[in-house]
């Protein structure tokens, strides 16, 4: 298997300080663990359970921006941020949750914002549409949150507060127990904020001049349940229920003299029961899955010239989940998988009011090793979207070169049906809509390196290309409203780079990782022959994106800095009109004071935005110029 990192040699006493404590530093780079079942083709890259621990008091959106290659599009702190994968837009990217789909079901598009990383044990990123266990969908990628069974043990627990430039509150608290055969994991969740920061205002007047962010407070909070039961070494009982709330303004664009003022308020639980058993040869996991999402929107204006207006959209969906392995030997594997999933939406926004939507997809695959150093892969599947049916498919193959490099590549094949939205909003809604589907190739080279005891080293390397027909776009109609149309043909290709580097001697850790993308997604066709969007970037895709990250830590102290780059996005699909390139620099210290063998206490400061960088990551959005933050972790 693909080697994507090097561990370092640690001792028994710095294993237990690692993993008991904040957990500050990356002091031990492990081998991803990759899923039985995923295709060997894909690229899988992971958020790890140190590195989130490091972000607890921060957003998923946050992490990701900071810690991968996928590009994150915000309105701001707190505000809605979505994701693009390999050039794709938001409703390209499947989010899982331990396996079973939170896309949103009227939208598709997933908002990272109201996911603290707190609630996080391990993201795993596939790149590319090769894996489709999930299901359809995932033409760009898909990013799977997971929570883990943890060994079962005494009592432990974590708690946290954060206070912060612009009245940024944050605090939260873990609890775990654990007897015999059981596991039982509490964590809450709380954050609020003005949000009232200064910024830099260039477009409304001739000269440049500071002022303060409006109507842009919000407060989130959350709690989760996880419940696990092993009644011998071969089975997993499971449970785990996710209550998420956010009660947010949302503000208007700079360049707007602001006269409406706009609200939102989601609620959102999510949760299921699973079964897991391995023995052998065999392997078998089911899960059964609730989730419901209540979104509602109130708009006012100053004066009385202008009516309010308020809607409620609801969703429901229950999945049902079973997957088979049967591995006959280290050589050969044979896996299977079949879901249900039923959404049923209650929509002030639906012409229909109420909509429902059924989905069964069957997918086989089967690995093959006919020789130590080869590997191949292939898998099929099939899903009716009520009355349609989409065929997909993927095949890859895994080269083992030599020791410490591996290549591997792959080709698929995928659809993406249309979200609700897409199919009955109003007005707008368009039920003539066609699936989008592509194929897609990509090719990776990892190696890895070490040099003397002290100094290791992996990077990875990936070259991809897409071609994406039936893209959906809302655009204008003769009627003076947005409609939803089959218009453009896209082809997406760029390159991937992951670099991670160790050091270690004596009480000094450091490590240094570098993620880098280049995304050229264009307009491959003209829709008419003075057609100005022929070949352009599409927009909102940066082509450059990079981030670098360095994690020191020495002794009892530890230091953490970040420099992330986002290039310049076109904001029109002409390139009339793009938003500048930004660099942002963040920084954080802290220290660690043991109190026995099981509690520590971890003070932190952070600096984000260091150099007071003026950027938007969308258009007439401003973000924070210069915040600090001062948090304080307990591990007991």
């Amino acid at each position: 298997m693909l080697l994507l990192s090097v561990s370092f040699g640690v001792s028994a006493q710095q294993k237990f300080r690692t993993e008991q404590t904040l957990d500050t530093v990356l002091v031990e780079a492990k081998r991803i663990t990759r899923p039985a079942d995923v295709n060997i083709g894909t690229r899988v890259s992971a958020l790890d359970g140190q590195l989130l621990r490091i972000n607890q008091t921060k957003s998923l959106s946050e992490v990701l921006a900071d810690n991968s290659t996928i590009y994150i599009k915000s309105l701001g702190q707190g505000a809605l941020s979505t994701s693009s994968f390999r050039g794709t837009s938001s409703s390209h990217t499947q989010v899982t949750w331990n396996g079973i789909n939170i896309n949103p079901a009227m939208s598709s598009s997933f908002d990272f914002s109201q996911i603290p990383a707190f609630f996080t044990d391990n993201v795993m990123l596939y790149h590319g549409s090769s894996h489709l266990k999930g299901g359809t969908g995932g033409l760009g990628g898909s990013i799977n949150i997971n929570n883990e069974a943890l060994p079962q043990d005494s009592a432990r627990g974590r708690a946290f507060v954060e206070v912060g430039s612009y009245d940024t509150y944050t605090g939260a608290a873990m609890v775990r127990l654990g007897k015999a055969r059981w596991i039982g994991q509490t964590r809450i969740f709380y954050q609020q904020s003005d949000n009232d920061f200064r910024y830099l205002n260039k477009v409304l007047q001739k000269d440049e001049f500071y002022e303060r962010r409006k109507e842009a407070e919000y407060k989130q909070a959350g709690a989760m349940q996880e419940l696990y039961f092993r009644p011998d070494e071969q089975q997993l009982f499971s449970a785990n229920f996710w209550y998420q709330y956010g009660d947010r303004r949302l503000p208007q664009p700079v360049v707007v003299n602001v006269v409406q003022h706009e609200k939102q308020r989601d609620t959102n639980f999510r949760s299921f029961l699973g079964y897991d058993y391995n023995q052998g040869k065999h392997r078998f996991n089911a899960k059964v899955a609730y989730l419901r999402n209540s979104l509602r929107w109130n708009k006012w204006y100053d004066g009385d010239y202008f009516e309010g207006e308020s809607t409620v959209n609801r969703s429901q969906s229950i999945q049902l989940k079973t997957d088979y392995t049967y591995s006959s030997s280290s050589l050969f594997r044979l896996n299977g998988q079949l879901n249900y999933t039923y959404d049923f939406i209650d929509a002030t926004n639906y012409t229909a009011g109420r909509v429902s939507r059924q989905v069964v997809t069957a997918q086989g695959n089967a690995l093959w090793t006919p020789i130590e150093s080869l590997s191949l892969h292939a898998q099929i599947m099939g899903e009716l979207n009520d009355t349609k049916l989409a065929p997909t498919f993927s095949a890859a193959v895994l080269w083992r070169m030599m020791p410490g490099l591996t290549l591997k590549g792959n080709a698929a094949y995928n659809y993406k049906f249309p979200s609700m939205n897409d199919l009955y909003w109003q007005p707008g809604g368009n039920p003539d809509l066609k699936p989008e589907k592509g194929f897609s190739y990509d090719a990776t080279l990892s190696g890895s390196l070490k040099v003397g005891k002290r100094f290791t080293g992996t990077i990875d390397a990936t070259y991809y290309v897409m071609k994406i027909d039936n893209w959906i776009m809302w655009l204008p109609s003769n009627n003076w409203f947005w409609q939803p149309r089959n218009v453009r043909q896209v082809l997406s290709h760029g390159l991937e780079l992951q670099t991670a580097w160790n050091y270690h001697y004596r009480d000094l850790k450091a490590r240094l990782v570098l993620n880098y993308t280049y995304a050229r997604s264009i307009n491959r066709e003209r829709n008419f022959e003075e057609d100005g969007t022929y070949r352009k970037q599409l927009p909102y895709i940066p082509k450059h994106k990079a981030n670098v990250r360095l994690v020191v830590d020495y002794k009892k102290f530890f230091i953490n800095y970040g420099v992330n780059y986002t290039g310049i996005r076109f904001t029109t699909e002409d390139e009339s009109y793009s938003t500048n390139a930004y660099t942002i620099h963040n920084a954080e210290v802290g220290y660690e004071w043991r109190l026995g063998n099981r509690c520590s206490i971890s003070p932190k400061v952070s600096v984000n935005n260091l150099f007071n960088a003026y950027y938007e990551s969308t258009q007439y959005y401003p973000m924070p110029l210069r915040s600090f933050l001062g948090s304080v972790m307990i591990n007991f």
